[in-house]
């Protein structure tokens, strides 16, 4: 499993040549939230996994790890899946990347 972290110059790198930009991915997310019938508030995204953005909803500031679980869109394809790593990691920002709630 190769693990990029929101907030460093790897992901700057990484998301410069993704064919699926982050705005794109977000809006994925959200569409497979109404999918499913949930409401679409959109989660962060603290990591990139194996070349997915996973948009993660159980984030908790008080505990310094992030459960790698949640909806992931592939950056390549932007095919979405929801995903559960069974393992934690520590984010570098404790804010994970969003679009701003003003554009969505």
């Amino acid at each position: 499993m190769k693990t990029i972290a929101y907030g460093t110059s790897e992901f700057d790198e990484f998301i410069d040549k993704a064919p699926i930009t982050l705005d794109r991915a977000w809006e994925l997310q959200l569409d497979y939230y109404r999918s499913s019938g949930s409401n679409p508030v959109g989660a962060p995204l603290f990591f990139i996994v194996d070349e997915a953005y996973l948009f993660t909803p159980y984030y908790n500031p008080k505990i310094p790890e992030v459960q790698l679980k949640g909806v992931a869109i592939n950056s390549q394809t932007g095919t979405v899946a929801w995903v559960d790593k069974k393992c934690k990691l520590k984010p570098v920002s404790q804010f994970g990347w969003q679009k701003p709630a003003e554009e969505h």
